[in-house]
């Protein structure tokens, strides 16, 4: 078991060696080129006629890129963007466009029933649409 502090001053200490420590090992891997890049598709969520709907923008994706599942009362959907330039001598002057891995989780009021759930996905767009529970 790792010794305790017992005081303030020594837990700020310890506080800042593990920071630097997770910070050098993020530098180290961007500067290795193993950064992990993830980033959150922009979303629309709104409830119309009987359905509660989300939807995804995921331009360039394909329906096996993504997945969409029902983790209680959630909707999680979660996938990888990928970048398909590899052209080593590339020199980007301006990137602005995201890749990498993505995940949202959007929560469901429970006046529906997320185990009906429907998606669709066709140009760029993903929608799941989330029907009104029977009374």
């Amino acid at each position: 078991m790792a010794p305790q502090p017992n005081d303030s001053a020594a837990w700020i200490s310890v506080f800042r060696q593990y920071m630097d420590e997770m910070f050098n090992h993020i530098f180290h891997m961007r500067d290795h080129g193993m950064a992990l890049h993830e980033f959150s598709p922009l979303v629309d969520v709104y409830e119309g006629a009987g359905f509660f709907v989300i939807e995804l923008d995921l331009p360039g994706s394909s329906e096996n890129d993504f997945c969409v599942s029902v983790v209680g009362l959630s909707i999680r959907i979660e996938g990888f963007k990928r970048h398909d330039k590899s052209d080593s001598v590339m020199s980007y002057l301006c990137l602005e466009r995201h890749f990498g891995r993505f995940s949202r989780t959007i929560e469901v009021p429970s006046c529906f029933d997320p185990g009906q759930m429907q998606s669709v996905y066709e140009r760029g767009v993903l929608s799941v649409r989330v029907p009104r529970r029977n009374p």
